[in-house]
């Protein structure tokens, strides 16, 4: 178990696999742990490093607010912690965000930049219906087995088989955040938006969303992809929210052939 300091906090960090370096970096409310399906497949290939974001699994974060710039800086901190100068980034949902923000303060360290079911933030991005959004925040007073299947029809494709879904629960479970960690990042990604800066972006991008997100609408990736210059897109059919788990082989491919055109 690694952890380096970064402005207050003591980041977990974790390598696994040879290679290129690629940097996978979570959603709101979840450990690096959910990266249990696509991060070995990717090890095949890579140095895969993995990070808690602050307010989950074993980083040590205080505050109310956990800031999309501040989980940004924290790769940063990571990456000169594993002693990478630049490297390949993933983010899925709010990691994409934080994925966007560290491409606009460390452009040099960026060799290629994949942004998965995510958005740009603020008013242009396309928001869930209400009632989604509403759950997002009343979630936090649930209790915990009951907040995961709350979100399920959500972030799940109707296909997806339930014992798969299963799985992801029980590794949820096991790193589930506090209310305090949650909502510290809950509130950072809300004052957060990229769109006005987007153009800065001169990593080689691709924009990945499942069809049928009804967290985070794939028309999102529509916005991103038009405003990143040059940005690639994919729209994985069959596909929601939690697209490792809907279609894991396909995000494989997609993922894979990108970085080899990338590199």
């Amino acid at each position: 178990m690694a952890h380096v300091e970064s402005n207050g906090a003591a980041v977990y960090w974790h390598a696994t696999g040879t290679g290129e370096p690629l940097v996978l970096i979570m959603g709101l409310g979840c450990s690096s742990a959910v990266w249990f399906r696509l991060a070995p497949r990717l090890a095949r290939r890579y140095r895969v490093i993995v990070i808690d974001n602050r307010g989950v699994g074993d980083t040590r974060a205080d505050g109310e607010l956990h800031t999309i710039d501040d989980m940004a800086r924290d790769v940063a901190a990571v990456l000169d912690a594993a002693g990478e100068e630049s490297t390949h980034v993933l983010g899925f949902s709010m990691g994409g965000m934080v994925a966007q923000e560290f491409a606009l303060i460390c452009p040099q360290r960026v060799r290629s930049l994949i942004l998965a079911a995510t958005n740009c933030g603020g008013s242009m991005a396309v928001k869930a219906e209400p009632l989604v959004l509403e759950l997002l925040v009343s979630r936090a007073d649930m209790a915990l087995e009951r907040s995961l299947e709350a979100m399920v029809p959500y972030v799940y494709d109707s296909a997806t088989p339930r014992h798969l879904i299963d799985e992801d629960l029980g590794v949820r479970l096991a790193s589930y955040p506090s209310r305090r960690g949650y909502m510290a990042q809950l509130q950072g990604l809300m004052q957060w938006t990229s769109y006005s800066r987007l153009d800065a972006v001169r990593a080689h991008t691709l924009v990945l969303h499942g069809a049928s997100d009804k967290l985070v609408p794939p028309q999102n990736a529509e916005i991103l992809s038009g405003a990143i210059r040059g940005a690639k897109q994919v729209i994985i059919g069959r596909a929601s929210h939690m697209l490792q788990t809907d279609q894991l082989e396909r995000t494989e491919e997609v993922v894979t052939t990108f970085l080899r055109e990338a590199a």
